[in-house]
Order: C-alpha cells, then sequence, then structure tokens
C-alpha cells in the first residue's frame, strides 16, 4: 500500500494573483498576500560580498559570462518592479545567481573545448577508443535543473504576490527540461520576459 502521503510541492501550482485580479477574482475568496518581513536591515540592491569571493580568477578571459553579482544585479532589476523585492531572502537571490553562473560558465566551456568523456564500453576500428558526451550532459542537466530549483522559490513569491502581469524568465529552460517543448512567439504588448545572457564565444 502507498505510504507517506502527498508528496511535498505536488499537485497544481497556485495560479499568480495578477491573473487572479485580471479575472476578477471568480472565486471571490480573499486574495492572500505576504507580509512585509523585511531583510533584517540588509538592502538586497547590493550583492553580498560573499559573491565576488566566489568568482572566478580567470573571469577576465571570458567576456561573455557575466559575473555572480552581475546576474545578481539583473535579478534584482527584475524583480524589483514586481515591489516583491522586500519579501525576498537576499539569500535565495544570490544562491540562483550563483546557480546561472555555474550554468553559463559550464555552457561556455563546452562550446569553447568541446569537452567530451571516455567511454566504458565500445572501441572505434582499429582499436582506437570509444568517447562520447553523455558524462558531460547529465551535468549540464543537473546545473539546468539547479537553476529552476534555486529559482522556484523566488518565483512563487512573486506570482503569488505581484499585483501585474509579469512572466517567468525561466520558463524557456523549464520547458526543455521538462519536455523540449518550445514557448510559441510572444505576442507583441505581452510583458517583459526578464533577462537572457548572450554565451556565444567571442571570436
Amino acid at each position: 500500500m502507498p505510504r507517506g502521503g502527498a508528496r511535498k510541492g505536488a499537485g497544481r501550482k497556485p495560479k499568480p494573483l495578477a491573473e487572479k485580479l485580471a479575472e476578477g477574482n471568480p472565486g471571490h475568496r480573499p486574495l492572500k498576500k505576504l507580509e512585509f518581513a523585511g531583510n533584517g536591515g540588509i538592502d538586497p540592491r547590493q550583492p553580498p560580498d560573499y559573491l565576488r569571493v566566489m568568482e572566478k580568477r580567470e573571469q577576465d578571459q571570458r567576456p561573455g559570462i557575466p559575473t555572480p553579482t552581475a546576474l545578481y544585479t539583473e535579478t534584482i532589476q527584475y524583480i524589483e518592479p514586481t515591489d516583491c523585492l522586500n519579501l525576498i531572502p537576499v539569500s535565495l537571490i544570490a544562491d540562483y545567481a550563483m546557480a546561472k553562473y555555474h550554468l553559463l560558465h559550464a555552457q561556455y566551456e563546452l562550446g569553447r573545448t568541446a569537452t567530451v568523456t571516455k567511454a566504458d564500453k565500445g572501441t572505434k576500428k582499429g582499436g582506437g577508443e570509444t568517447f562520447e558526451i553523455t558524462d558531460f550532459a547529465e551535468a549540464m542537466l543537473k546545473m539546468q535543473k539547479n537553476v529552476l530549483a534555486t529559482w522556484e522559490p523566488i518565483w512563487d513569491i512573486v506570482s503569488r504576490n505581484c499585483e501585474r502581469l509579469v512572466t517567468n524568465p525561466e520558463q524557456d529552460l523549464m520547458a526543455i527540461i521538462i519536455g523540449g517543448r518550445q514557448r510559441k512567439a510572444k505576442p507583441k504588448g505581452d510583458p517583459p520576459d526578464g533577462f537572457y545572457v548572450n554565451t556565444k564565444n567571442p571570436d
């Protein structure tokens, strides 16, 4: 017999507050919002010092990759217009910035070096070794999932408390992971998609 009850986080996600307001709250239930709790006197617009410490020394050799502090600032710029910035702990935003940085860094290295891994089985004709990128691809997938895992609690707070329509900047990555689906072209007039970073290698 099944045990343990429903899995945490399972089931349909709550509809964003802005959508409920746009529809006139058809359920006529009280709309809940988080109460302001503050960030302990810390200005969330200032990146934590440890983000700078954790930046890789060879950053200057990767001009196309933003630093963790730059990603943190871009995330703040996305959240601030939603009026939810003071509801989100600084640590959540910093965790997301680092996860995003590690993913972009890995994508850059893969494109620059075409890193491959040695296969456990099989050889080429003539006795040559067989190489594949399976292990590296799996590691990349884990980093993509980590980006979503760190972004999810931030987006949950925004979607439940923002009264204006905003789009999830990580929804394309989410679609790729859960089924490889591509989002249709965004109609004109839709809210901005947040931010995207160019990770192409410089010539």
